[in-house]
């Protein structure tokens, strides 16, 4: 079961810049070792984790990301019996940073341990990675120091950007570094610092190198700013 799934989620997801399958294989992964330490429904841990950017509104328009409509199909065709389909999409279906702007998040612990693992994959090394790969291949630029990130920045501004060339840097501001503070689990949280320490740690080094002092101080004073999420 859990590898028809995987071979169907890999041919929706091959071309996914970002968002492709090797990111979905890190988040399955994580998403057992999170439940290996914290408990949960291991089935539905799993199949939510290799389902959740199935129906992406990056990819398939906001229409259509609320209908599930990729995942459900998915699951009909490995055969899932519908309580298991109807815990998998309740979870995909309210996981996702722009959902957590909106004050929506999955209540269960095993949707709680999934998005763990997703926003985990969205902090440190591989996060780099894809922030610049996703940026790029929409045609963006790394940084621009004139460009600050949006300072009041909600959830249909942040959708939005999704279809913007949005200087990859600014992205580590509006998404990237508050991620520590809306991790639920003791042990996604323990894994998060060290995350969010090697982001901090490659944007001082790059502000350094690419001389630009105001965009250190403007670092500096963000993270005074979003103190309180980590306390």
């Amino acid at each position: 079961m859990i590898e028809l799934v995987k071979k169907e989620v890999f041919n929706l997801m091959e071309t996914a810049s970002g968002h492709s399958f090797d990111h979905i294989e890190r988040v399955y992964k994580m998403a057992l070792f999170l439940a290996e330490q914290e408990g949960g429904d291991k089935e539905v841990i799993a199949l939510a984790s290799l389902l959740h950017d199935a129906d992406d509104y990056k990819f398939v328009g906001q229409a259509q990301a609320s209908l599930l409509l990729n995942a459900k199909k998915i699951m009909q065709k490995a055969c899932i019996i519908p309580e298991t389909q109807q815990k998998v999409c309740d979870i995909i279906g309210t996981m996702g940073y722009s959902n957590r702007l909106k004050g929506i998040y999955p209540q269960s612990l095993e949707g709680r341990i999934v998005s763990d693992a997703d926003m985990l994959d969205a902090m440190g090394a591989m996060a780099i990675v894809r922030t610049l790969e996703y940026g790029l291949s929409r045609g963006g630029v790394v940084f621009n120091p004139k460009v600050f990130p949006d300072e009041n920045l909600n959830a249909n501004k942040y959708q939005k950007m999704a279809n913007e060339q949005e200087p990859c840097i600014n992205h580590f501001f509006d998404k990237l570094l508050k991620l520590r503070g809306l991790l639920f689990t003791k042990t996604a949280r323990e894994e998060g610092a060290c995350r969010h320490q090697l982001m901090l740690d490659f944007l001082v080094a790059f502000f350094k190198e690419n001389q630009a002092p105001n965009w250190q101080a403007y670092l500096e004073t963000y993270l005074k700013r979003q103190e309180h999420l980590f306390s």
